[in-house]
């Protein structure tokens, strides 16, 4: 007990490493747990309608069709077709682009869609919003082309009934199905990603500070005293890795609890309180990752510059891989099937298995166990290198 209390005294006596490791780094993942997850309800934005100076020098029935249907995603302003009066409309700002269709312009266009040759183009000219005339003028030929490919799909058809077909087809009111997220769907996807964060910040403060109380422990002359003792080296090391886990533990809580409380999850802790449980085990369960690094590690020999080099760069890839930085269906299939040899892959799978439960059932129990299970053989497997660079050391002792 003597050494596990003395390993809690040696984390103490660092206090920077806690306040960037624990503290710092969970600041930094509220911060993009509400740039991730939004701040609230967001206003819906309507479609910008661009003022368009429309100049029909056609006259023809596609003409007429086109000024139609541009009458119902944008504002016509009508302009007399004289040079002065048209640029005069752009510099004061009367309109936002001039649209001309020339003459021809109709006969042009269903002669080529129907003989496969190039579309004939609008006349167009910008004026001082340049981003709502590109919109215009986008618009526009976005509409000359459907008339034309409607004419190439009817080829038998009169001018007149491709027209007509799209004026229905226009008149066709989009299907739009509105869905409300719930705040406890929201606070639980907040969650999520902030534990899917931690782990960086509990891979990078175990194996930092944790390493650096198992390297004190084991320096020659300390380790010499503790030799010297009546007292077995199993349960010299076994209080060591206890007060490492004691800390371990005391990271995964402080996580928890600034993760529930700045994601306002609190309320799922009375209607979902056991997938928020799973969560957090699966958090714990992870930890034995780091502190199983940290021990071989320092078993290895390694100091603190080392430990903080390999903390920061082994939790930001590990961290990476298990999707806290970019979603993982948003890489590759190379980087998602190296993603499957990471732990941190497996607490995500976890955790959002657990949180996107509506109830803990034997299928979940099941995808988090396997998960977890998981996590342990890589703690086994990393400790297992520990255990023989301690063996080693020992001999040298």
């Amino acid at each position: 007990m003597n050494i596990c209390k003395r390993a809690l005294t040696i984390a103490l006596r660092h206090p920077l490493y806690l306040i960037i490791y624990i503290g710092f780094l969970s600041s930094m993942g509220v911060v993009l747990m509400g740039e991730v997850g939004g701040s609230g309800a967001r206003e819906a934005t309507e479609v910008p309608r661009a003022r368009i100076a429309l100049v029909d020098r056609d006259g023809s029935a596609v003409a007429q069709s086109l000024e139609e249907m541009l009458s119902q995603t944008d504002e016509l302003i009508t302009v007399a077709d004289e040079p002065l009066a048209l640029q005069d409309a752009l510099a004061t700002g009367k309109a936002d682009a001039v649209l001309v269709i020339p003459a021809g312009f109709g006969d042009a266009l269903m002669d080529a869609a129907r003989t496969g040759g190039d579309l004939p183009e609008l006349e167009a000219a910008t004026g001082g919003d340049m981003q709502a005339a590109a919109l215009a003028s986008q618009r526009a030929s976005r509409t000359a082309s459907l008339i034309a490919s409607r004419a190439a799909l009817t080829s038998h058809a009169s001018a007149e009934q491709v027209l007509d077909g799209m004026r229905k087809l226009s008149d066709i009111a989009p299907a739009v199905d509105t869905i409300e997220t719930t705040e406890e769907s929201t606070a639980a996807s907040r969650l999520a990603f902030y534990l899917t964060f931690s782990s960086y910040t509990v891979t990078s403060s175990i194996v930092v500070v944790a390493g650096v109380v198992l390297s004190t422990l084991n320096k020659p002359d300390v380790r010499r005293r503790q030799l010297a003792a009546h007292v077995s080296s199993w349960r010299m090391g076994f209080e060591s890795i206890a007060g490492c886990a004691v800390l371990a533990l005391g990271v995964c809580a402080w996580v928890a609890l600034v993760g529930i409380g700045a994601s306002g999850a609190g309320a799922l802790l009375s209607s979902a309180g056991a997938q928020v449980a799973l969560a957090i085990a699966s958090l714990c369960a992870f930890a034995l990752v780091p502190l199983s690094l940290a021990y071989t590690l320092a078993q290895c020999g390694f100091r603190e510059e080392a430990l903080n080099a390999i903390a920061n760069l082994g939790g930001m890839v590990m961290s990476f891989l298990g999707g806290a930085w970019v979603p993982l269906s948003l890489m590759g299939a190379n980087v998602q099937a190296v993603a499957h040899f990471t732990p941190t892959f497996w607490m995500y799978d976890a955790v959002t298995c657990a949180l996107g439960a509506q109830e803990v059932n034997a299928s979940v129990l099941a995808t988090v166990g396997i998960d977890l299970g998981i996590i342990a053989l890589f703690a086994v497997a990393i400790v297992s290198a520990g255990l023989v660079a301690a063996r080693l050391r020992v001999r040298e002792v």
